[in-house]
């Protein structure tokens, strides 16, 4: 029962981002992300996605393994949780805080933009879904249900706002998927074999 306390503040915190989303979808003059120079909403933004990340470990310690699935299932949750962390860590290293939230910078396609254009909301939906199966926690992929609405609005309401800061993106968006395809598969291969031939030759 109590861990439902920390599923219903973390489910509240993505709730408010999502209505803040949807406003800005709807709205022509209202922007809450991102939120640029304005430090309200971007403490608003803040206090729900930590607050949100905050509620996933009592859930995922009170909640494991109410619902049963094989070993072998929750070990490669936990190596893929790895994985996700990772990206998300190097995205966000790669774009840096004050551009993610729009605030200053330049137009991103290096790095791991090179394969997907939202590397961090990519590794955040990753991650949930590997914490859910690592802790055979049913509560746990409920909040994955709700950071995956949460990404995906999020990817969808900022493109309007980057096609008109950078010149450069829509054909950026050509070429690079919102989140993962084959071109992505087919650079991440490129790049291996061209390690791979810089390290032998």
């Amino acid at each position: 029962m109590l861990a439902y306390v920390p599923l219903a503040v973390g489910l509240l915190c993505a709730t408010v981002l999502l209505v803040g989303f949807t406003a800005t979808a709807l709205g022509d003059d209202y922007r809450f992300w991102p939120p640029g120079t304005d430090e309200r909403k971007r403490r608003v933004y803040l206090l729900c996605s930590n607050g949100f990340v905050l509620c996933t470990l009592p859930t995922v310690v009170l909640d494991a393994g109410s619902v049963t699935i094989p070993l072998w299932s929750q070990a490669v949750g936990g190596v893929v949780a790895v994985f996700a962390a990772g990206l998300l860590m190097r995205s966000a290293a790669d774009l840096g805080e004050k551009e993610t939230e729009g605030r200053v910078g330049e137009l991103r396609t290096d790095g791991l933009y090179r394969y997907t254009r939202n590397p961090q909301n990519l590794g955040g939906i990753l991650l949930w879904w590997a914490l859910a199966i690592a802790s055979s926690s049913l509560l746990v992929a409920i909040l994955a249900c709700a950071i995956t609405a949460w990404m995906v609005a999020q990817s969808l309401i900022e493109e309007p706002w980057l096609r008109e800061r950078y010149d450069g993106y829509a054909e950026y968006a050509e070429s690079v998927p919102r989140f993962v395809g084959i071109r992505s598969v087919r650079r991440a291969a490129d790049a291996i074999r061209s390690t791979r031939a810089d390290a032998d030759s």
